[in-house]
């Protein structure tokens, strides 16, 4: 809390007044950021309705919205499961809220997968997402977040290695 009031420029009792706690400022900040990440999604959605565009349009949104903020991913993909109570409640809802909407492109492109299947294929897809920040600062310079969501889709959605029907 200390290091927030330094980094802010706030003093520490404006931090605790404002957010109780560390898992107060914890939820706050992931409650925002699922919040701005999930309207921000909806938004370019609108006018979307090949399943297809989605995953594209979602990997886009998702991958530009957190590559703007590598530190919130990071936290986001930590500490999910450190708060508990109604804190944990509420950041569990909208994560689940925001996977429910990939999820649901993903059973529109593949409605024979069972469920186990579309759960595993749900899982890999945040997995790919979820760790960019990770690796995303060893790209080439070149290699904007528009091009890194473009090749990111088209390798979940295509795979690495297309095959003919004869080799499967």
């Amino acid at each position: 809390m200390r290091e927030v009031a330094q980094a802010t420029g706030a003093s520490l009792g404006s931090i605790y007044h404002h957010f109780g706690s560390k898992e107060g400022l914890l939820r706050s900040i992931m409650t925002t950021n699922f919040r701005r990440v999930r309207a921000t999604l909806e938004e370019r959605l609108a006018a979307v309705d090949d399943p297809r565009r989605a995953i594209e349009v979602f990997v886009e949104n998702h991958v530009g919205f957190f590559t703007r903020d590598l530190d919130a991913m990071k936290v986001m993909s930590h500490e999910l499961s450190t708060l508990h109570g109604p804190a944990g409640e509420e950041v569990r809802v909208l994560r689940d809220s925001y996977t429910d909407r990939a999820r649901g492109f993903l059973r529109r492109l593949r409605p024979d997968l069972g469920r186990d299947e579309l759960e595993v294929a749900t899982l890999c897809f945040f997995g790919m997402l979820n760790w960019t920040y990770r690796w995303v600062h060893s790209l080439p310079s070149t290699t904007s977040p528009a091009a890194l969501s473009r090749m990111m889709a088209t390798l979940f959605l295509d795979g690495f290695v297309v095959r003919d029907d004869d080799s499967q």
